[in-house]
């Protein structure tokens, strides 16, 4: 990841981080918020891309909607035409594009892939970023056109973060996740346990919410676990109402977790340069 001292950049030639699951469910799209808002605290210049598009749900846990219905929706404006570049909104000093801000919330994107994939194209490298030095991509779940698009960019380096909760079905769905990206460009860092365990709102101890995977089955044998993120009913609940736990700060047990893989990733991805990333691609 781009040091935070280098100079400033527009986003063109930052590095990405594609936070990625096998299958829907998991939480991906709050771990990428709240990474986002880790790395942020920890004095990185964030920008945050909700390529979800079928389900741009990452406005909406920032405190951001939009109620009014869009009439059109730009897939393509030429460099230098007005309109060109995609305005980001900053929340919680991090900057964010999203399709959400393009759709009202109850309107649906039924596109082809090939315009789906001009679409995300727009919001990573046409959105207006200002001084980033990496770019979080909030994905869809599974391993469609949006996914092949991003891994399979060419220009800068593409990291994949896999977001995993304990349970076998998402082991073995991530697990063909990791087998895709052999095709790619784009290099697994690791992973993220979610809903680890359950914090009891009362006694305040983790329990086990679901049963692991077992060892044979189990992602961990393919990539590192850089962090592991315990469900919280107080952390979800605010989260409905567009406040991260890394604002908050209500469940300490998160907040520690995601300071934690904010660190692990900056540190995983530091020690890639161009020549390792090359051989990590092999």
């Amino acid at each position: 990841m781009a040091n935070p001292q280098a100079p400033p950049s527009d986003g063109a030639q930052v590095p990405i981080v594609a936070v990625a699951s096998g299958k829907g469910g998991v939480g991906k799209s709050t771990v990428a918020v709240n990474l986002a808002l880790a790395l942020r605290e920890s004095g990185r210049q964030v920008g945050l891309v909700d390529a979800d598009l079928y389900g741009p749900d990452v406005p909406r846990m920032l405190g951001l909607r939009r109620k009014r219905d869009a009439s059109s929706v730009t897939l393509f404006a030429a460099r230098g035409q007005m309109g060109s570049r995609l305005e980001v909104i900053e929340r919680h000093g991090i900057q964010l594009a999203s399709a959400g801000f393009l759709l009202g919330e109850t309107q649906g994107l039924g596109i082809h892939s090939d315009m789906a994939q001009l679409l995300v194209h727009r919001l990573i490298a046409g959105a207006a970023w200002k001084d980033v030095d990496c770019l979080l991509v909030d994905l869809p779940p599974g391993t469609a056109d949006i996914q092949q698009f991003v891994f399979g960019l060419g220009s800068r380096p593409v990291y994949v973060l896999a977001v995993v909760t304990p349970q076998v079905i998402a082991h073995q769905d991530v697990r063909r996740l990791i087998a895709d990206l052999a095709r790619h460009r784009a290099v697994s860092v690791g992973g993220v346990e979610n809903m680890s365990g359950q914090i009891c709102p009362s006694c305040g101890e983790t329990t086990e919410l679901f049963p692991p995977a077992p060892a044979e089955e189990s992602v961990w044998s393919l990539i590192p676990r850089l962090a592991s993120v315990p469900f919280s009913v107080k952390a979800a609940r605010d989260a409905d109402q567009g406040l991260p736990v890394m604002v908050t700060g209500a469940v300490p047990e998160q907040v520690a977790a995601y300071r934690y893989l904010a660190r692990e990733l900056s540190q995983r991805i530091g020690t890639l340069d161009s020549t390792q990333y090359a051989r990590e691609r092999e």
